[in-house]
């Protein structure tokens, strides 16, 4: 099994990419997933209110109150990072042992692929951009979020374009579905090559 991280900045077209690639076959992970599992684990959720008990109303989580306290205080996004990131790379892990003895090719989704020192167990790293006009208005129609709420969002990914020149391949994702299918699938075709 050949595996490929997908990163990029949010808006970037990770989660369209990896549903043109699920359609064709391939085995997609998305660490937004993982990590979404996570806010389901009661275990997980006494971790996070004994860090964030502000995040809490009546014993109810809630998870935008987390969001909004960790893109405005540095220490506290340390603080949550610290806590899921360290799950996120076990379950990387998991995944790359149960499947690396398989033929084909693994794709797993990451923004922070780069960040949380990942690169390292992919052999190829596919890094997704767009102008911040295109990011912006997808995100702010997806999310239903405030041009100044993607601002901080973006913010806190401006370092992405540091790693851009690490990536193995860079991809437009300013075009439309078909042909951006196209350009993956010649790239796969290279890789399958190699």
């Amino acid at each position: 099994m050949r595996f490929i991280g997908i990163t990029g900045a949010i808006g970037s077209g990770k989660t369209t990419l990896g549903a043109i690639l699920q359609k064709q076959g391939f085995l997609v992970f998305d660490m937004d997933d993982w990590c979404r599992d996570l806010y389901k684990n009661d275990q997980f959720l006494s971790v996070i209110e004994q860090n964030f008990p502000y995040c809490f109303k009546n014993g109810v989580f809630d998870k935008k109150a987390l969001r909004s306290s960790v893109f405005k205080n540095k220490e506290s996004l340390m603080k949550l990072e610290g806590i899921t990131h360290p799950y996120l790379v076990l379950k990387l892990k998991e995944t790359v042992e149960k499947y690396r003895f398989l033929q084909g090719f693994c794709f797993v989704q990451s923004a922070l692929l780069y960040q949380m020192g990942l690169e390292k167990y992919f052999d190829f790293v596919l890094m997704l951009k767009a102008p911040r006009d295109v990011l912006q208005k997808r995100v702010m129609k997806r999310d239903r979020i405030t041009k100044d709420e993607f601002d901080d969002i973006i913010e806190k990914q401006q370092s992405l374009a540091l790693f851009e020149h690490k990536a193995d391949f860079v991809i437009d994702t300013n075009q439309n579905k078909t042909v951006l299918k196209n350009v993956v699938m010649d790239l796969i075709g290279g890789i399958e090559k190699c």
